[in-house]
């Protein structure tokens, strides 16, 4: 009934759907090029619209006692409830397909592709991964005359979500709540609160509107970002009105919008929500919602996918409730020489750190303590010191026989000043060879140079999201359900957050992939959120499961509706799914991470070693050559020389860079025995430089690296 009703309107409404009705997927003859011209790709241009926001698009909840008012979504304490609605203002249609032309479908299984899947029935990762992704196709449709022709490109993913029946496009739309700056872009406010990385269905919910009567007239606007500015856009505005059908829905082989349709998503719908931070006050804040952030899908114009609108907060703190800022790190808090940590603060209108930086995030490269202070709304208040804490991993030097004969091998040996260090050996491409303090070369046949390279290793602490159950809807269950995940290294899951529906006892039990247990623990939790100690030492695995066994409790809170996996702390692990399904994230939050396998890495150290035919060469010459000692190397310019003249002998040192310019000239005069020399160059350019020693009418060369 619904697309009878469609086409009686665009075909009687008015001469503009006349015309659409000659502008189709399939019939070019109509359609109008952005350009004016005959032949052209026809794209959507998706924006989002701040009258969707603003006109009761919004409803703020306290912070507790707000209760469960959707069925399934779990209780809304601490949610600002955001109604999106997303208009296509393009040319083009805006279509977004899960089969092929062929009728087949294609799924992410981890990092391997299955491609050819039938299209109707269920899929089980071949491979046992436990969540697939349905990777989709943007339809990108090409006027060619009167002929319209389409190009299939991937693009993003969808997911399955049994409760809803359909599928749902991946990171399709996010929202923050921030706070206003003099910063002309919203985009770059600081954000108090964030929403989940929402996933929906893309439709054809309803027309841009024919005039002020319409449902929806005020939402397509030329300029959709800043808050009561831009154009009203009609359905007669729109040249190629209606392409793509107006009749897109959640269909599992073909989504889309229209051209000059939009989709809306109400603030009832599961995951429509920013999570309002407890320690939020009182006072005037913007919404600022984000479609397709990671640029999936290909426009006519990129940069206009946002829109900000303005919210008051009543229902929080009282304005003037002193609230101590906080201060957290990006990834980890030890700082390579070289490196920097990114530290954040909570959201306010101001910020002044101890380092004099005045944004809310700021990259830290020397380490040390640091402090920040935060005006909101809460007044003005200071953080409790943060430690960054520097890793020294000074560079490794060489020693070994460096002058060879062709066709033989030498042994390289690398040092460490601290003792602590494991070395990595590389070609000169970058390519590793080896690991350890001795590194055999093969035969050689001509001069080459080799790099070593020290790694220090220490312990860190790192939490993996989602650090709350705000991501999405959910509720309360006793069952035995568990997550799946992939451990890459060694490490010690240290604790997680849980959320339960009365005091009692649970069983956690770390467990393999065929759910025997590795290790498991009983644990009392309160009523409510608690963070519980667990201490599992994890093995290097694959589909291990963190599972509740049993629990006295009446349930424990899990979500439903809005899971996105992989959630992923790189190098260490990637929880991939739930024993439920893709879209179920159970139990347990916000995983503490010991992990004794981060590093930091040492300058390189390069020793070249030279090849010679021998035939000019005596063994003197050579035992020279492995001799020479030039520390540091890397160097700031100033490093100490060292060779053993067995002989007395005139001696004279050159240093060039590699344009053959002389930058350094010694005359040592007539020397012997173990000679020591200090050069210090402190305006030497960084570069690579040959130190030449000349000893008895022979030159003796080594290279070095000024940093």
């Amino acid at each position: 009934m619904k697309t009878i009703f469609i086409t009686l309107f665009l075909l009687f409404c008015t001469l503009p759907n006349l015309i659409w009705a000659q502008c189709t997927t399939t019939n070019a003859t109509s359609c109008l090029c952005k350009d004016g011209n005959s032949n052209c790709i026809l794209l959507p241009d998706i924006t989002a619209s701040w009258l969707g926001i603003s006109q009761n698009g919004f409803t703020e909840y306290p912070q507790t006692g707000a209760g469960t008012n959707y069925n399934g979504q779990g209780p809304d304490d601490g949610r600002l409830r955001v109604t999106g609605s997303t208009p296509n203002i393009g040319y083009g249609a805006f279509t977004v397909r899960g089969q092929s032309t062929s009728g087949n479908r294609t799924f992410l299984c981890g990092t391997d592709t299955f491609f050819n899947v039938s299209s109707t029935g269920g899929f089980t990762c071949p491979n046992g991964y436990p969540n697939p992704r349905q990777l989709m196709t943007q339809r990108v449709y090409q006027k060619n005359g009167n002929g319209m022709t389409y190009t299939d490109r991937w693009a993003g993913s969808q997911t399955y979500h049994p409760s809803h029946g359909h599928n749902h496009v991946d990171n399709w739309a996010v929202m923050t709540l921030r706070v206003q700056t003099a910063d002309p872009n919203p985009l770059n406010w600081p954000i108090v609160g964030e929403g989940a990385k929402i996933g929906f269905c893309l439709m054809d919910y309803g027309q841009c509107g024919t005039g002020t009567g319409s449902t929806y007239y005020g939402h397509c606007r030329d300029t959709n970002m800043y808050y009561n500015q831009g154009n009203v856009m009609l359905n007669s505005n729109f040249p190629n009105y209606g392409l793509g059908g107006g009749s897109y829905n959640c269909s599992v082989v073909e989504q889309g919008i229209s051209s000059g349709w939009l989709d809306v998503y109400g603030k009832h719908l599961d995951g429509m929500w920013i999570n309002v931070p407890p320690t939020t006050c009182n006072g005037d804040y913007w919404i600022v919602l984000e479609v397709d952030k990671d640029n999936n899908f290909l426009e006519e114009d990129e940069t206009n996918n946002w829109t900000a609108v303005p919210v008051t907060l009543t229902r929080q703190l009282p304005a003037g409730t002193s609230q101590t800022p906080t201060i957290t790190a990006l990834g980890s808090r030890n700082l390579c020489a070289g490196g920097s940590v990114t530290l954040s603060a909570t959201g306010g209108t101001s910020y002044l750190w101890s380092n004099g930086a005045t944004s809310q995030t700021i990259s830290a490269s020397s380490a040390g303590t640091y402090t920040v202070t935060v005006t909101s709304y809460c007044g003005t208040g200071s953080s409790a010191p943060f430690s960054v804490n520097g890793v020294s991993t000074p560079a490794p030097s060489v020693s070994g026989t460096i002058a060879i004969c062709a066709n033989s091998n030498t042994s390289l040996i690398a040092t460490n000043p601290s003792g602590t260090l494991i070395n990595n050996w590389y070609d000169n491409n970058g390519n590793f060879l080896a690991n350890g303090d001795t590194f055999v070369t093969p035969n050689l046949i001509s001069n080459t140079t080799y790099n070593v390279v020290g790694t220090q290793f220490y312990n860190d602490t790192l939490k993996v999201l989602p650090s709350t159950n705000g991501i999405g809807g959910g509720g309360y269950t006793n069952s035995s359900q568990y997550e799946i995940f992939n451990s890459n290294t060694n490490f010690t899951l240290r604790s997680v957050l849980v959320y339960s529906q009365s005091a009692g006892n649970i069983v956690i039990a770390l467990q393999d992939s065929t759910g025997t247990d590795i290790q498991s623990t009983t644990v009392t939790v309160p009523a409510g959120q608690s963070r519980v100690t667990l201490n599992f030492a994890v093995p290097l695995a694959s589909k291990l499961r963190l599972t509740a066994k049993s629990m006295t409790v009446t349930g424990l809170y899990r979500n439903n509706n809005s899971a996105i996996y992989p959630y992923t702390l790189n190098g260490v692990l990637s929880i991939i799914g739930a024993s439920a399904g893709a879209s179920y994230f159970y139990y347990f939050y916000d995983w503490e991470v010991l992990n004794p396998n981060g590093f930091c890495v040492s300058p390189q150290t390069p020793v070249s070693v030279a090849v010679s035919s021998c035939s000019g060469l005596n063994m003197e010459d050579l035992q020279f050559i492995n001799e020479m000692k030039l520390m540091p190397n890397p160097n700031n310019g100033s490093f100490n020389l060292q060779f053993n003249a067995t002989e007395v002998g005139d001696v004279s040192l050159q240093i060039n860079n590699l344009l053959g310019q002389t930058v350094f000239v010694r005359n040592l005069g007539q020397v012997s025995g173990m000679i020591q020399e200090s050069v210090t160059l402190n305006e030497l350019p960084r570069g690579v430089y040959l130190m030449n020693i000349n000893y008895k009418g022979k030159p003796y060369t080594q290279k070095f690296v000024v940093e």
